[in-house]
C-alpha cells in the first residue's frame, strides 16, 4: 500500500503541474511583462521562454523610447517618441525612424536598440572658408587719429610750415607691412573725397618696411596747398584703401592791400585783407566784419589805425597807418559837418548850407558853394 500511495501521489502532482503550465504561459502573454534595459547593457529582469512572446523596453526617462518585439507575429515596432516603423514596410508617421534591429547576446538576452547614425550636413564652403585678415591703416596728425573711409565730406587741418608731417602706419597681423600712398592736391575744398572708383587714377608712391617700427611713413608736404592722402595695401590678392583728413599747408601771411604801413590815409578809407584761409580781422583791437564788397574801412584811434589779420594756419600780419581827416568822397565830396577832412589838390568840394571857418584861416566861407585847395592835406572845418 505504501508503494502504491507514493505512485498515486506522484501521478497526481504531475497532472496538477501539467494543468498549471498553460495558464502560467497565458498569464505571461496577457500581462505583457516588460523588460527594463539601460542603453548598452542587459537588464537583470530579462524574461526568456521557449515558444513565448518576448517584450523588450529600451525607453529612457527623457525621450520615452520604447521597443516591442513580438516573435509570435513577426512584427517589430520601434517607438522613439518621434514615429513608428513596422516590418511590413508601413510608416505610421513622418517622424524620425530608428534602426529596428536589436542585438541579442549568446544567452538570448536583448540589448538596447541602436539609433540610426545622425546625418550631419557638410558645412557650407563659403561659411567654412576663413576671411582674409584686413590690414590696419592708421593716419595720425598731431598725435590724433585722422583715419577716414574713402569718399565723404573732408574736414581740414591747417599747418603754417612744411616741417610738420602726417604719420601713417600699416600693420597686418600686428606686423608692419609695405604700402603705397598718394598725395592728392585739392582745388575745391567743398568737394567730397575720392571714392574707390577713382583710386586707379592716382599716382602712388611705394613705402617699404622700416626695421623695428610700425610707423612706415612720415609724409611731408613740400608746397602750399590743400591735400588728402590716400593709402593702398595689398593682402591676399585684395586691395584695401583708407584716406586721411584734409591737410592745408599755408605758409603765407594775410595781405592788407589798398593801404600801406606808415602812410597817412583819411578816416573811412577802404582796404582789403587777402587770404584764402582768413580767420579774423581786427581794427584797433576790435573785431571787424567786411562790407558786402569784402572791404574794411580805416578807423581813427587818435591819429592812427592798427589793422591785424590772422589765418586758420596761424599766420599773422599787422599794419599801422596814420589817419588824417575824413575823406569827403565818402559823402559825394560834400562837407556837411564839423571835423577834419583830407582834401586832395585840384578836387572840387562843396560846403553844406551855413557859415564855415577853417582852422588857421580867418576867412569866413558861405555854405552852398564850391571850394578847392592848392595843397593836399588835412583841413579842420568848423561850422558856425
Amino acid at each position: 500500500m505504501h508503494g502504491k500511495w507514493k505512485s498515486l501521489f506522484a501521478l497526481g502532482m504531475a497532472a496538477l503541474i501539467g494543468c498549471m503550465m498553460p495558464a502560467g504561459t497565458m498569464l505571461a502573454a496577457e500581462d505583457e511583462a516588460e523588460i527594463g534595459l539601460d542603453a548598452g547593457s542587459v537588464s537583470d529582469n530579462t524574461v526568456l521562454g521557449s515558444g513565448s512572446d518576448t517584450l523588450g523596453d529600451t525607453g529612457d526617462a527623457e525621450n520615452g523610447a520604447e521597443t516591442n518585439t513580438d516573435t509570435g507575429n513577426d512584427q517589430i515596432n520601434t517607438d522613439a517618441g518621434n514615429g513608428q516603423t513596422n516590418t511590413d514596410g508601413s510608416t505610421e508617421s513622418d517622424k524620425t525612424d530608428l534602426n529596428p534591429a536589436a542585438d541579442v547576446d549568446e544567452a538570448g538576452g536583448v540589448f538596447a536598440l541602436t539609433p540610426a547614425a545622425e546625418q550631419i550636413p557638410e558645412a557650407d564652403s563659403a561659411e567654412a572658408a576663413q576671411s582674409a585678415e584686413v590690414p590696419v591703416i592708421t593716419f595720425k596728425w598731431n598725435g590724433q587719429d585722422k583715419t577716414c573711409e574713402l569718399g565723404g565730406a573732408v574736414s581740414y587741418e591747417y599747418v603754417n610750415n612744411t616741417n610738420q608731417s602726417l604719420e601713417c602706419s600699416v600693420t597686418l597681423g600686428g606686423q608692419a607691412v609695405p604700402f603705397s600712398f598718394s598725395q592728392d592736391k585739392v582745388a575745391d575744398m567743398t568737394a567730397e573725397a575720392k571714392g574707390s572708383g577713382q583710386m586707379d587714377a592716382l599716382a602712388w608712391t611705394s613705402v617699404e618696411k622700416e626695421s623695428g617700427s610700425d610707423t612706415l611713413a612720415s609724409i611731408q608736404f613740400l608746397n602750399d596747398g590743400n591735400y588728402v592722402v590716400y593709402v593702398k595695401v595689398e593682402a591676399d590678392g585684395q586691395f584695401f584703401y583708407k584716406r586721411s583728413c584734409g591737410i592745408v599747408v599755408d605758409t603765407q601771411n594775410p595781405k592788407v592791400v589798398r593801404v600801406e604801413e606808415g602812410k597817412s590815409y583819411a578816416e573811412g578809407t577802404a582796404f582789403e585783407v587777402q587770404d584764402a584761409n582768413l580767420k579774423s580781422v581786427t581794427i584797433n583791437e576790435q573785431p571787424a566784419e567786411p562790407a558786402a564788397d569784402g572791404t574794411y574801412k580805416v578807423t581813427a584811434n587818435g591819429a592812427s589805425c592798427v589793422i591785424k589779420a590772422e589765418d586758420k594756419a596761424g599766420n599773422k600780419v599787422t599794419c599801422t597807418v596814420n589817419v588824417s581827416g575824413k575823406d569827403p568822397a565818402q559823402d559825394g565830396n560834400v562837407i556837411s559837418e564839423s571835423g577834419r577832412y583830407a582834401l586832395q589838390e585840384g578836387v572840387r568840394y562843396q560846403l553844406a548850407e551855413g557859415k564855415w571857418g577853417i582852422f588857421g584861416d580867418r576867412t569866413v566861407y558861405a555854405g552852398g558853394g564850391d571850394i578847392y585847395v592848392k595843397t593836399a592835406g588835412d583841413y579842420l572845418f568848423m561850422k558856425e
